[in-house]
């Protein structure tokens, strides 16, 4: 009995300690999901400012809690926030977007936030496909913008 509380109790801190970790995330998933808006709009403007903002948020995140992994992650994902945030080029811009989305991803993955949808396009990174995340099922692409709006698909609900 005792073993059973006890295991109940573990996952009970594990989830209240996901869910402080979420909200800790959000402010971060959104300033992502306006980086890849402005990519989708194909305005470098808007994305250099934009990610600015998210390299801001980063810097907010308590990482005390995260795996070495995670920690590296989030590292990644303030290092290609920032080189966005220093190009005019949409096209350096999208480049980063790619390391940036990995990311992301994987810190989506870590902190379970409010339903993200992982889209992927096989055309994008020269042929390879590249990831990135999405607050709407909808697809709209950010490595193509207006040329190939809608190539991709959800691959994952996290």
């Amino acid at each position: 009995m005792k073993t059973i509380r006890f295991t109940v109790a573990a996952l009970g801190l594990s989830l209240v300690s996901l869910v402080a970790l979420a909200q800790k995330t959000a402010p971060v998933l959104t300033a992502y999901y306006q980086v890849k808006d402005a990519l989708v709009a194909t305005n470098a403007a808007k994305a250099k400012t934009k990610a600015t903002a998210l390299v801001a948020a980063l810097d907010k995140v308590d990482a005390a809690k995260f795996t070495a992994t995670d920690k590296q992650a989030l590292a990644t994902a303030k290092t290609k926030a920032t080189a966005i945030g220093k190009s005019t080029s949409v096209a350096a811009q999208r480049e980063q977007f790619e390391g940036l989305s990995s990311s992301m991803i994987a810190l989506a993955k870590a902190t379970k936030p409010a339903k993200t949808y992982v889209q992927f396009c096989p055309m994008a990174a020269n042929g390879k496909g590249a990831s990135w995340l999405s607050d709407k099922r909808e697809v709209r692409n950010p490595y193509y913008g207006d040329k190939m709006l809608t190539c991709g698909s959800v691959k994952e609900e996290i």
